[in-house]
């Protein structure tokens, strides 16, 4: 395993012993909502689990975008009132809002809408319920997380699976659902990140676990070789834990295992020794007009840039000489434009900074590309001579490259 191509550490517990623990289970024995795609439009996206990105999708468009699929067999031995499918889903609204209309066994049951909401429920005449939780909001604003289907046990058909159809509604949008072909099985796996962090005096290596929980909140337990080196508390749904881990200077295989009430689960993991790096941060702009801001805005933020620096350079008079805060104004338009709109003030601190070799100024009025000529580029240093016009000690180094 390449542990610097590592950008994930997943350690995964399906717990269906506490399934009963939550409203949707109540009285219910609990089974995959999703075990085998019959048709439709497959495709890869992110969901709430990052491992889980193969799914199926379709869109409220013409009324004729459908998918279907088959769940787990309902089991030959059924202990309780009701059965509960559960499956991964998205919903897609940013678009607009839209209605998807689900069909089960061919019988239209229920129908839903794509519209921003974290949480909703419908009821069916026959007692079914369909709900939907949150997980995850994406950059996009759309919601990702469980779809519950609560039927009546006397309504099943032991031994067989449920045909579920989703269809688009003819609303001529691109809001979409997705339904994630991504099967409730208990799974655990558990990978270190390749970074060195400190914490109260101490180097570990860092690792990360994604504990994936079904049912109330519960404490759960991360072991290395027998040793607690976690205890958190974990919702319903996806949960991101910081794990420390000890750092090695050869490979070394580490026990771990999970424990969430009743349920467990052990392995064993190879941490490998971790590079060092030395990262050094420049501070840097780039006075690139209608690039990085619009014309109208570009001045503004480059003078305040210069008082920005001013301040720095203030806050870090008592640092180390080699820690003080430096400043290089790339371009001369914002030093000309600074001298002509503050107040004598900073133009004094200015003046100061730029004496010291704190604050360096380039010639150049802006970054030009190929096409100014040599009287263009000789009239352009003009603001040199301004600059000492106004008390400014500017020094010219002249760099040349072959």
């Amino acid at each position: 395993m390449n542990y610097r191509t590592i950008s994930t550490l997943i350690l995964m517990a399906l717990t269906f012993c506490s399934f009963a623990q939550v409203p949707e289970f109540e009285n219910s024995q609990v089974i995959n909502g999703y075990a085998q795609k019959i048709s439709g439009t497959d495709f890869s996206y992110h969901s709430s689990i990052p491992t889980v990105k193969e799914c199926l999708l379709i869109r409220a468009t013409n009324g004729k975008s459908t998918m279907e699929w088959k769940t787990e067999t309902v089991p030959e031995k059924i202990k309780n009132d009701y059965i509960t499918f559960v499956w991964l889903a998205g919903l897609g609204s940013s678009p607009g809002r839209a209605r998807f209309n689900l069909q089960i066994n061919g019988i239209k049951k229920f129908s839903f809408l794509a519209d921003n909401l974290d949480e909703w429920k419908q009821d069916a005449e026959d007692g079914s319920i369909l709900s939907f939780k949150k997980d995850m909001t994406d950059q996009n604003g759309d919601r990702y997380g469980f779809i519950f289907l609560k039927i009546p046990s006397k309504l099943l058909r032991k031994g067989e699976p449920l045909r579920l159809k989703v269809t688009g509604a003819a609303m001529n949008k691109t809001s979409w659902y997705m339904t994630f072909k991504f099967q409730l099985n208990p799974d655990l796996s558990f990978k270190p990140f390749p970074a060195v962090i400190a914490e109260n005096g101490k180097e570990y290596q860092l690792g990360a676990a994604g504990i994936l929980h079904f049912g109330k909140p519960a404490k759960a337990k991360i072991f290395l070789d027998n040793r607690l080196i976690k205890e958190t508390r974990i919702n319903f749904g996806y949960n991101y834990v910081k794990v420390n881990l000890p750092l090695v200077e050869k490979s070394k295989k580490i026990a771990y295992k999970l424990e969430i009430g009743d349920f467990s689960d052990k392995g064993i993991v190879t941490v490998s020794p971790v590079r060092k790096w030395r990262v050094n941060f420049v501070q840097h702009t780039h006075t690139d007009i209608g690039y990085t801001r619009p014309q109208t805005e570009i001045l503004a933020e480059h003078l305040r840039y210069i008082d920005y620096a001013l301040d720095y350079c203030d806050n870090t008079d008592d640092y180390p000489e080699n820690s003080k805060f430096r400043w290089t104004c790339e371009a001369a338009w914002p030093v000309d434009e600074y001298l002509r709109s503050r107040p004598a003030a900073q133009i004094k601190r200015l003046k100061k900074r730029v004496a010291e070799g704190r604050i360096e100024l380039a010639g150049m009025y802006f970054n030009f590309d190929e096409l100014p000529d040599e009287q263009i580029l000789a009239a352009s240093l003009q603001p040199i001579k301004h600059f000492r016009e106004n008390g400014l000690d500017v020094k010219v180094a002249m760099q040349s490259s072959r």
